[in-house]
């Protein structure tokens, strides 16, 4: 059954109650993704993160629970999420060590070469133009620093055909790959599993 559009659009940008509901739904069902990006990203403490459409701070609360981040942040455009994001890091907000932003991904507040680690998890599908948003990530990036994507795929005919095309994109594996390679990152390596019953896709890839 395909999920309809308005709840599709509250998933790409929540806003309101109903956003406010989205918002805590999405944050248990996406975990087990979040949790696997943090591993493939190999922390370490004093690591500076860059979540690239960080939602409801869950990701960056884990992050800061493994590792102890340093000059980290986090970016969206949900006016919901990001309250939710700096409620959930509260502490980390107050000692200055994460910082939650509202901007468009695709223009990234931030100087060239800021972060060694980013990631960014299930937002590929609501870019027009996804080679913009990742030649930000490849940008704020230091060189040799990590960038680990988290998405679906159209392999996976379960989500192309449960979510509106006028509001999902769904990419192909080589898509990406291709176009992280496009906006100057090195050759990534892809590893897909069945995460509760969905195909997921991290591609792993490091600026040179």
């Amino acid at each position: 059954m395909r999920k309809p559009e308005f709840i599709a659009r509250q998933s790409r940008r929540p806003t309101g109650l109903l956003g406010a509901i989205v918002a805590r739904v999405m944050a248990r069902e996406t975990r087990p993704e979040n949790e696997r990006a943090l591993h493939l990203l190999d922390l370490a403490d004093g690591d500076s993160l860059i979540d690239i459409g960080c939602g409801h701070g869950e990701t960056l609360f884990e992050a800061d629970a493994m590792v102890r981040l340093s000059d980290s942040a986090g970016v969206d455009f949900s006016e919901v999420m990001l309250e939710r994001a700096l409620a959930r890091n509260r502490d980390a907000v107050w000692d200055t060590r994460l910082t939650f932003h509202s901007a468009d991904t695709a223009a990234l507040p931030f100087p060239d070469k800021r972060f060694g680690k980013a990631l960014s998890v299930h937002t590929v599908y609501f870019w027009p133009d996804p080679a913009t948003h990742l030649a930000e990530a490849f940008r704020v990036l230091r060189h040799g620093g990590r960038f680990v994507f988290c998405f679906r795929s159209t392999a996976d005919r379960r989500a192309v055909h449960g979510f509106p095309d006028t509001v999902y994109r769904f990419p192909s594996v080589q898509e990406v790959e291709e176009t992280l390679k496009l906006v100057g990152f090195l050759d990534p390596e892809t590893t897909t599993e069945e995460i509760t019953g969905h195909l997921t896709h991290w591609s792993i890839a490091e600026k040179p």
